[in-house]
């Protein structure tokens, strides 16, 4: 059913005469979707959207707005990722027929070790399991690596290939419909103007667009964050191989506001990770001068005078009122794993997006029913889970003795037939294979705390405490994050 009225313009530079018939029932069965941002979120939503379009027998138009170059190297097309394609977005890319191609692939992990002071067990990943690393970008500063390297230009190629058009500008403003019949108004950075009966705000927490959509006026609220302090370091393919192997170092090391530490080797780079309250380049250069980070480099080696490094915000709490009549936001600017698998997160809310709009529509209702609350189930609960966690995670790095006691009981359980359950808590803590509300449920096993409290004692009650170094580097520590 339509209302009648057939209209006439100029659209995107494009005479047009009944493009745009308004239609009565464009909330319940939209023709033309607009994303904005075309990273993994985007790209997903429009792949996805497509593709149960196809199987339903609709048509569907679908417009992904995204400006960068996936290929460019350097800062211009980096979405500033530690770039960890896990096992399940492996295996849900390939249930909806999408292969992660081999170019994209830097290096394929085998085991994550993680390490405390004077103590490390190595994590083997379990037969079948598959994690790749990648970059988002065409490389870091100095490569060349192209498109056909880049994760985000694949993702967004395989949304094209089903269908998707790719719009290479940037969104200027976004005007919802007073009317609720009528079309939402998009305006791109030349002074084109493109309508559609919906858009999807797939931008991100690090872009400008948020402030946009939080003055749109339907109560839009960005997540809460923290920082990360990001950088590339260049060595050899050979000194990669020779010093880190195909694993994913995982360090606590206690140092007061740095959640997380973790060193990941590509093909020619390592990338350095620290997650915290609010880190910088400061905390970065101090962790790469600790005694148990340089270890991991070749001898003699020191900080490169010009590297990449970055300071992305993520997410650490849920957007509030992601959904309006004709609108709603995927990704980390509505929500996402808690400090972990933000690729994950964005396909799960683009799916879940995807199959909202396609059973019953783009209003409000049908959106907050199918959408925001299925969201909140999957993410709200298991991220205040992933909170303790890691705040568990945290205390035990600043007190060495009861965290190597840990990881030893860890090594016994690698020697013994049987269940491994401290392997699984820790695998499932570092990868993010698992659900943090799995892996909680696992590690308040009575039996599982009895034996760990028991080898914590143990541990305290031998004779010997930290270094004094170390002590010394945590004070420094302390001291920086203070400052800021």
């Amino acid at each position: 059913m339509t209302s009648g009225i057939v209209l006439t313009g100029t659209v995107g530079g494009k005479n047009w005469e009944g493009a745009f018939v308004t239609r009565s029932n464009t909330l319940l069965e939209p023709r033309r979707i607009a994303i904005i941002g075309g990273g993994p979120a985007g790209a997903f939503s429009g792949l996805l959207l497509k593709r149960l379009a196809l199987q339903a027998g609709r048509e569907l138009e679908v417009l992904i707005f995204e400006r960068k170059e996936f290929g460019v190297t350097g800062p211009r097309s980096c979405n500033m990722c530690a770039g960890i394609v896990s096992n399940s977005l492996i295996r849900q890319l390939e249930a909806v027929g999408v292969e992660v191609l081999g170019s994209v692939v830097q290096r394929e992990i085998e085991a994550y070790t993680l390490e405390v002071r004077g103590a490390a067990v190595r994590l083997e990943k379990p037969p079948g399991a598959r994690i790749y690393t990648a970059f988002r970008s065409g490389g870091p500063m100095g490569e060349r690596f192209g498109t056909e390297r880049s994760f985000d230009h694949f993702v967004l190629q395989a949304a094209i290939s089903a269908g998707a058009q790719h719009i290479p500008q940037v969104v200027r403003s976004v005007r919802l419909p007073s009317n609720p019949q009528a079309p939402v108004v998009l305006e791109d950075a030349t002074g084109d103007e493109h309508e559609a009966d919906a858009v999807i705000g797939a931008f991100g927490v690090n872009s400008r667009m948020v402030r946009s959509f939080e003055e749109l006026g339907f109560g839009y609220r960005a997540p809460r964050t923290a920082t990360a302090a990001q950088c590339e370091i260049p060595l050899s393919s050979e000194e990669i191989r020779t010093l880190f192997g195909n694993e994913v170092k995982a360090l606590a090391l206690g140092i007061p506001g740095v959640s997380l530490a973790a060193m990941i080797p590509k093909e020619r780079h390592v990338t350095v990770s620290l997650i915290g309250r609010d880190v910088g380049q400061r905390h970065l250069e101090r962790f790469l001068q600790l005694p148990e980070v340089r270890a991991h480099f070749p001898p003699g080696w020191q900080v490169p005078e010009n590297y990449c490094h970055c300071r992305p915000r993520l997410p650490i709490t849920a957007a509030r009122n992601v959904v309006a009549d004709r609108v709603l936001v995927v990704g980390d600017a509505h929500v996402s794993r808690y400090l972990k698998n933000g690729l994950d997160s964005a396909f799960i809310t683009a799916s879940l997006a995807a199959e909202a709009i396609m059973a019953g529509g783009v209003g409000r209702k049908n959106l907050v029913h199918r959408y925001a609350r299925p969201c909140r189930r999957v993410f709200v609960w298991d991220n205040l889970c992933g909170r303790a966690l890691l705040a568990v995670h945290h205390l035990l790095g600043r007190e060495p003795r009861i965290a190597a006691a840990h990881l030893r009981f860890a090594a016994l359980e690698q020697q013994r037939p049987g269940p491994k359950p401290l392997n699984a808590i820790l695998w499932g803590m570092l990868t993010g294979d698992e659900s943090y509300s799995v892996v909680l449920r696992r590690a308040l096993s009575p039996s599982l705390q009895l034996r760990l409290a028991w080898a914590a004692i143990k541990a305290l009650c031998k004779p010997g405490i930290a270094s004094q170094e170390y002590g010394a580097v945590s004070a420094d520590s302390q001291e920086d994050n203070d400052g800021h």
